[in-house]
């Protein structure tokens, strides 16, 4: 593999974290925004699929642009859009009014998500792009381990604002670590033309029967994923009683095993084994865990059903996003886009839905739900990544 320096590789990697990491650190707090701002579990809730929106409409907006403009500038952008609108949300006057302001935080955020992929593209392509991603992903997995532990941890002395500001001094790091990154998508290899052609390259790009599948199959481990994200403050606190900082580390403990099973990746000889053994053993595991919430089940028995289900999650993640990306080289940024995109879009959709009704009931339709629909799309995928391989071969 081409060697990429560690200052590179760890910057990339927390810019690819960067989206679950601005979901995740506050997760700890949202009971006490409950309060704050006298609303209820369900708007709170929303400010989750306010971010998600946000990182899904800022991905279609910037991936584009940078196959056209680069990447390094409208990264450097990005970052300091994002430290303005976290100062916006400390003065938020209402749930209403973060909400929206959360929005716009997610829409600058998504430049790290967007352009961190279309990096790794730039400078990987086959199985040297799989192996990168996959250490990105487990770097990305270390986001949601320390996200929750630190927010729940500031909670025992601060306020959700204190989060807040930790969030933007993290945004803050990265927007002087963004601008001592080289561009990687020289002005030769750039779009033509007005950017309305570079955004119908959005159009051209779903054209990709292979890129598509890929695009669909995650979004789908996504459903399962947000659902868990959505409902497990709400479960390990006002179900089984934790603390705020317990919480934290169980979430932790749990998204640890996410990095594991992107370097599990790794392990595997070609794509399609990876891809079609994590889709079963998520419909498997997906379906343990909603057993175990409708028959509310000790946590030591519910805790490793998580941590099986969220193995499977790391496992599908880099190598699904190789498939999509590899299959649009020309096209990265877009291709970036819309594949991040539409993961936070099932994100946003199935914030609110787990809020719905029964949250062990609704929370285990969709981890469910969103698994079957991911084994649907990735078997037809397997498929044409071996034909794919034996073309190759012959």
């Amino acid at each position: 593999m081409k060697q990429v320096s560690l200052f590179a590789t760890i910057t990339l990697g927390a810019l690819t974290a960067f989206g679950p990491f601005i979901t995740d650190f506050y997760l700890p707090a949202m009971p006490e925004l409950v309060h704050y701002f006298q609303t209820s579990p369900a708007a709170v809730s929303s400010s989750l699929t306010a971010s998600m929106t946000g990182l899904a409409i800022g991905q279609i907006l910037i991936g584009p642009l940078s196959d056209k403009y680069g990447r390094r500038p409208l990264l450097i952008i990005s970052m300091l859009l994002f430290a303005i609108a976290s100062v916006a949300c400390l003065f938020a006057p209402n749930i209403e009014i973060f909400n929206l302001l959360r929005v716009f935080q997610g829409i600058a955020g998504a430049g790290g998500v967007v352009l961190s992929k279309s990096i790794a593209t730039d400078m990987f392509s086959g199985k040297e792009l799989a192996r990168f991603l996959a250490i990105l992903g487990a770097i990305n997995g270390v986001a949601p381990i320390v996200a929750p532990i630190v927010g729940g941890s500031m909670t025992s002395f601060t306020s959700w604002k204190g989060i807040f500001c930790a969030l933007l001094a993290i945004g803050l790091i990265l927007l002087y670590c963004s601008m001592q990154l080289s561009e990687t998508h020289p002005k030769e290899r750039r779009m033509q033309g007005n950017l309305l052609h570079s955004y119908a390259k959005l159009f051209s790009v779903l054209c990709n029967r292979r890129f598509t599948l890929s695009t669909i199959a995650m979004t789908s481990c996504f459903f399962t994923f947000f659902a868990y994200i959505a409902a497990s403050p709400f479960i390990f606190q006002q179900i089984y009683g934790m603390s705020a900082f317990e919480y934290s580390v169980c979430f932790g403990l749990n998204a640890f095993f996410i990095a594991m099973g992107a370097m599990l990746a790794t392990r595997f000889h070609h794509h399609n084994t990876a891809l079609k053994w994590g889709a079963i053993d998520l419909v498997i595991s997906a379906a343990l865990v909603a057993i175990c919430q409708l028959l509310e089940a000790p946590l030591a028995i519910l805790m490793p059903c998580y941590i099986f289900m969220l193995m499977c999650f790391g496992l599908m993640q880099p190598v699904s996003t190789a498939i999509a990306m590899d299959s649009e080289r020309n096209n990265a940024g877009a291709a970036s886009a819309i594949f991040g995109a539409a993961s936070f879009v099932g994100g946003a959709i199935v914030s609110p839905l787990v809020t719905m009704g029964n949250l062990m009931i609704t929370s285990s339709m969709v981890m469910f739900g969103g698994a079957i629909v991911c084994l649907a799309f990735t078997l037809p995928l397997c498929s044409i990544v071996k034909k794919e391989q034996m073309n190759q071969q012959l």
